[in-house]
Parts: C-alpha cells; sequence; structure tokens
C-alpha cells in the first residue's frame, strides 16, 4: 500500500556558520568539464575531458584522469583517446585499484553509438583491464562498492538516436569472480542519477521523478522490484539516504509551467510496509531563489549548492531531513558558478573541481 501525505513542517534556521581560506589551486592542462572526484587517504584524482581534439569536429572527446597529492601537486596523467569520444563519468579508488567507469564511441548532433567500460587502472596510472559492459546512452551514474561488488546505473537504448526508446539498468559487477548482474527497468524511467547502496540491497534514482511512474528501481531481500512516489509534479532529484528502515528521497521543483511555487520536498518511503509519506517546504520560506543539483551526502544529511534570496549570494548549506539547516558556508564565486561542481567535504576541508580550477579550502566555525 502507497500513501502520498502532505505534511508542511516548520524549520530551523539555527545553523553553524563556515568561513573558508583557499589553501591551494590548480589550474588544467588538458581538461575543460569535470566529471568526478575522488579522494582517498593522500591522494585526489580528479576524471574530466576536452573537446580540443586532433579531429576536432565538436563531438569527439578526449578523456583524462589525474591524480594529485594534497598539495594538488600532479603524480601522473592518464590520457584515453583510442575512439572518437572517451569520457571517464566516475571513478572511485577502492584498496589497491582505481576503478573508472569510461564511455568510447562515435557521437554526432543526433547520434550517440558509444558502449560503456570498467577501466582497472593501477596506482601507478596504467590500465590493466578493460572490462566492456555493452551500450549505453547519456552518463552513467557515479560507482558505489559495497564488499567485493561494484555498483553503478545507466541507460540502455534501443537504437543510437536521441529519440530511441531506452529503459535503466543497475549493473552489478564482482570484483572477485568478475561476474555481471544486470536488473533493468520495466519502462522508460529519466536518465539514471544516482545508485545508493545498503548493505546487499540496492536502490537506483532517476533524474527525475515524474508522476504516474515508477520512480525508484529497488534490489532488496534478493528481488527486484520498483516503487512510486506517487508524486503530483515533475520534480528534479536531489539526494537520497537511508536511516532505520526509513529511504529518504530530497528532491525540487523549479517552478517550471507557469507555476512558479519553488518548494524543497521530502519522499520517506518504509521499506518494511512500502507506505510512502511526503514534507515539503518552499523556497521562500527557506530563504532561497534557487538549489543547484550538485550534492555530497554524509550520512542522513545532504550538502547542497544555494542561492540566498534576499542577498542572492551562492551559499554550501548542509541540510538535515525535514530541511533543517545545520551548517552553512560562501559559495567562492571568483573560481565557479555554482554549476557542474564536484566537491568533497570532510576533516575540516573541501575540495572543488569545476570547469575552472580544482582547489582544497581550509574551514573554519
Amino acid at each position: 500500500m502507497k500513501i502520498n501525505l502532505l505534511l508542511f513542517f516548520t524549520i530551523s534556521f539555527v545553523s553553524l556558520s563556515f568561513s573558508q581560506e583557499i589553501i591551494v589551486k590548480s589550474a588544467y592542462e588538458n581538461i575543460e568539464y569535470v566529471e568526478d572526484v575522488d579522494w582517498y587517504n593522500d591522494d585526489i584524482y580528479c576524471a574530466g575531458y576536452t573537446f580540443k581534439t586532433k579531429i576536432n569536429d565538436g563531438n569527439s572527446a578526449n578523456a583524462y584522469l589525474i591524480n594529485y597529492d594534497t598539495t594538488l601537486k600532479v603524480k601522473w596523467t592518464l590520457t584515453i583517446s583510442d575512439e572518437h569520444s572517451n569520457i571517464i563519468y566516475s571513478i572511485k579508488r577502492h584498496k589497491n585499484k582505481i576503478y573508472a567507469l569510461v564511455t568510447q564511441g562515435k557521437i554526432q548532433p543526433l547520434t550517440q553509438d558509444v558502449k560503456i567500460s570498467l577501466f582497472i587502472i593501477s596506482l601507478e596510472g596504467i590500465i590493466e583491464k578493460k572490462v566492456l559492459l555493452g551500450r549505453t546512452f547519456n552518463n552513467p551514474t557515479k560507482i558505489s562498492i559495497e564488499g567485493d561488488n561494484l555498483i553503478f546505473g545507466h541507460t540502455v537504448s534501443n537504437g543510437i538516436s536521441y529519440s530511441s526508446s531506452s529503459k535503466s539498468e543497475i549493473i552489478k559487477y564482482n570484483l572477485n569472480t568478475k561476474k555481471i548482474v544486470r536488473f533493468k527497468s520495466s519502462q522508460y524511467q529519466p536518465k539514471p542519477d544516482k545508485v545508493l547502496v545498503h548493505g546487499s540491497d540496492i536502490f537506483l534514482f532517476a533524474q527525475y521523478i515524474e508522476p504516474e511512474q515508477m520512480n525508484i528501481m529497488t534490489y532488496r531481500k534478493g528481488k527486484y522490484s520498483e516503487i512510486s512516489l506517487n508524486s503530483s509534479k515533475s520534480e528534479f532529484f536531489i539526494d537520497s539516504y537511508i536511516k532505520g528502515n526509513i529511504l529518504t528521497v530530497m528532491c525540487v521543483y523549479t517552478g517550471e509551467y507557469g507555476d512558479k511555487n519553488k518548494y524543497l520536498k521530502y519522499y520517506f518511503v518504509n521499506l518494511d510496509t512500502k507506505v510512502v509519506t511526503s514534507s515539503k517546504i518552499t523556497y521562500k520560506k527557506m530563504g532561497w531563489s534557487e538549489v543547484y543539483f550538485n550534492t555530497y551526502t554524509i550520512g542522513a544529511s545532504s550538502w547542497i549548492i544555494i542561492e540566498e534570496e534576499k542577498t542572492k549570494k551562492l551559499k554550501y548549506v548542509l541540510v538535515e531531513q525535514i530541511g533543517k539547516v545545520k551548517n552553512t558556508f560562501d559559495y567562492d564565486i571568483n573560481n565557479g558558478n555554482g554549476n557542474w561542481e564536484n566537491y568533497i567535504i570532510k576533516n575540516g576541508k573541501l575540495l572543488n573541481a569545476n570547469s575552472s580550477n580544482i582547489k582544497i579550502y581550509q574551514l573554519e566555525k
């Protein structure tokens, strides 16, 4: 049974405010667009690509993976350029290997004929193995690793044109047995945005939450199923996490189709009873005018970038369940614009990589 219960809640604006000081900044030699970053002990990894290739047709791309130390000194750079289009979309350091999801093939204005592979890379930046996973379309989710399983979601299309029908697919690759397990959606879903792994359970979320549609792909307790959140409008997925037996899905409505009443919304899915409830609050009550779609999850809370309504300044805000703002600090507008940000916040530091540069900030209360 699924119930869509609309609850209006109040919010506490009492929060800690941090200041930040840039410690180090580094420009790229080749990267134009950044897709992912990872920070593992004293190693930082940045994956990106450029359209500036020998072919130079506006569609061909070369991919780069850069390994930095914590002073952002480059240790090595891996270039992938053997196909017309080469893009690294996700990277994950796990033990003594680096895993990268790479799409390769040919992209033209009206078609995308590409395949996705898992590249297994040594800590010295050498490609040791390439595992072909099949045809894909658009970009996959980031990689999650649970035990010996590497898990992600992507789009499987029936053709190479942008008008071709498609479905979403979860792929689970066992790093020891090399076995690949797949779960495909029963119907079309928007582009996969995030895979959430909780023990042996897997949840795949799309970029949009659409009305009258299954919104979450799940593999739980050894069985595949799908969940509808019963949304009344098309909403943008922001983040998700699990606490106890409650799956929380955070999304926003950005005021499309003539309805300018923007809001932040939470869906709560009881994983035992399957009951779905929801709560929302307007941007106006939050004091926001915009929410950007790049997030960093910490437990049952989410770092997001917002624009304040009064000041029009960009802020990083740490939002807990039901919209409580716990921490905030200013976004550095001199080194970006809030769009297409890849960032990690840990140990009192902020690592941010965008098309401008990569940098590390010290956060202070």
